[in-house]
């Protein structure tokens, strides 16, 4: 006898739905393409879109739904909805999504992180502005001011992190970068925790990253970088 086989049931959206909530995502994708809609720009309302679009109103708000999970629009109730401005927005969810998918840990991660943060440092070292040196310095010593204090360090030590990558002018790995580090709030948060009667020692290492990108010297500047982050990637794999 042939054993029977009990499928859980699946609801599914009509089909014809959903090639039309993608059709509304092509036709504002190429809005975008065209150059009639940049970033921080508003979108018509949803009434004014429908009109124009011929669809119903429903679609339309599920088309923007979609976009605003992908980090493409910016929707704040109450207000106007928006283009986003921020490039590492349009990055996060999707990567979350990879993440849960492929059971992706924080390792894995980490080797991402050291692969494109050793370059953005030696791009930072090549491109770094009087201006871009005084930010990424004061960090560095609002950081220094609150070793005694584990979540405000660690806050300071991003924002030196991240105004690097700025600094660095390469959007596309600053956008990565920052996702990535979104991944690894967790990680890094148990690591400053693990490090906090020893800050100290985890400060000088990034004195010692800055001094080099100061100095104009991309390899040592990235050398410096690699070294702190081999060590932060021993302390998490234990």
């Amino acid at each position: 006898m042939k054993k029977e086989i009990n499928f859980k049931p699946i609801q599914l959206k009509p089909i014809e739905k959903l090639v039309l909530i993608d059709l509304i995502i092509e036709e504002l994708g190429k809005l975008i393409a065209e150059g009639f809609l940049k970033p921080g720009d508003a979108l018509p309302g949803e009434r004014e879109l429908s009109e124009m679009l011929k669809v119903s109103r429903t679609s339309v708000r599920q088309a923007l739904k979609a976009l605003d999970v992908l980090g493409v629009l910016d929707i704040r109730p109450g207000s106007r909805t928006c283009l986003n401005k921020s490039i590492s927005k349009l990055l996060i969810n999707p990567m979350k999504f990879m993440s849960l998918l492929h059971d992706v840990g924080d390792i894995e991660l980490f080797e991402t992180r050291k692969i494109i943060e050793v370059e953005l440092t030696r791009l930072a070292a090549k491109n770094a502005s009087e201006e871009d040196l005084e930010s990424i310095e004061g960090f560095l010593a609002e950081a220094e001011k609150n070793l005694d204090n584990p979540d405000k360090y660690l806050y300071f030590e991003m924002k030196f992190h991240d105004s690097i990558f700025k600094t660095s002018g390469n959007r596309i790995l600053t956008a990565m970068m920052s996702s990535i580090n979104n991944l690894l709030l967790k990680s890094r948060e148990k690591t400053v925790m693990f490090f906090k009667d020893n800050l100290k020692k985890s400060l000088n290492e990034h004195k010692n990253i800055f001094f080099y990108i100061k100095e104009k010297d991309p390899e040592k500047a990235g050398k410096a970088m690699l070294e702190h982050l081999d060590k932060i990637e021993e302390l998490i794999s234990e």
